[in-house]
């Protein structure tokens, strides 16, 4: 687990960094890093990996392999430039990595911007309350996207006023 959580916090300077510009969802948000399911199918560990511009080396396992999922996700419910949550995703018992007796489960950190970034731990959840599980957008998300497409089709909708704009005549 000292090395998920290493992994994490290696994470948290690149989510700084959009989360100070106060940008859209899609630039505080990355991941999945190194694949989609690293459990089923582990990756080297030598790999280094880009995330908004910084180069990155995750920790592996004993075995030399990177085994869990990372992401950053905007926190659900909340503002989508001061809020976002880091996760991890993998296979987590009680014996070594990959064991039988693993459960798909994923832990995680959260970053909320107020005067100072804080950094707030999240608890242990299940693979059915994991974020990666969600293939339909939550409620917040909803909210966003049909806002977002609102302005974009009241965009395209503009014609120049007549009256106000002399190169509209």
């Amino acid at each position: 687990m000292g090395d998920i959580e290493s992994n994490l916090e290696q994470l948290i300077n690149p989510t700084k960094t959009g989360l100070n510009l106060q940008v859209s969802p899609r630039f505080v948000t990355f991941g999945p890093l190194p694949n989609a399911t690293p459990w089923d199918s582990p990756v080297p560990g030598a790999r280094t990996f880009e995330v908004q511009g910084q180069r990155l080396s995750f920790k592996t396992g004993s075995d030399g392999l990177i085994r869990e999922r990372y992401e950053a996700r905007a926190c659900p419910l909340r503002e989508i430039w001061s809020c976002v949550e880091l996760w991890a995703t993998g296979k987590f018992g009680k014996g070594d990595k990959g064991g039988k007796d693993d459960q798909l489960a994923c832990v995680g950190l959260r970053l909320e911007k107020g005067d100072t970034i804080e950094k707030r731990k999240l608890d242990m959840r299940v693979a059915d309350n994991c974020p990666f599980m969600t293939t339909t957008p939550g409620p917040a998300q909803q909210v966003v996207r049909g806002i977002e497409k609102a302005q974009l089709e009241h965009t395209q909708r503009q014609e120049a006023d007549k009256y106000l704009d002399p190169k509209a005549q």
